[in-house]
C-alpha cells in the first residue's frame, strides 16, 4: 500500500495493520515504542474518539507519508 491515499479509517485500519506486518510487529509493541497503551492504538485505528489524536503520531510512527492521509485527516 505504498504510495497509495488513505481516504476512510478502513483503508487506515489496512494500512496500519499492513504496516505493522512488514516491521513484525504487534499492536502492543508499536504503542511501547509510542509511549502509549495498546488500546490507544486500536482506538485510533478503529476512529473511536478517545483514539483520534493518536493517528498523526501513528501515521508519523509507521513512517507514513502525510499527503497520502490528507483527505482522511480532513474527514476526521
Amino acid at each position: 500500500m505504498k504510495n497509495r491515499k488513505v481516504r476512510n479509517f478502513a483503508e487506515f485500519a489496512l494500512w496500519t495493520k499492513t504496516r505493522m506486518l512488514e516491521r513484525g510487529i504487534s499492536q502492543r509493541e508499536l504503542a511501547a515504542g509510542m509511549g502509549t497503551h495498546q488500546a490507544r492504538i486500536s482506538e485510533a485505528i478503529t476512529g473511536k474518539p478517545s483514539g483520534k489524536k493518536f493517528i498523526i503520531p501513528l501515521i508519523q510512527e509507521l513512517g507514513g507519508n502525510m499527503d497520502d492521509f490528507k483527505d482522511f485527516l480532513n474527514s476526521v
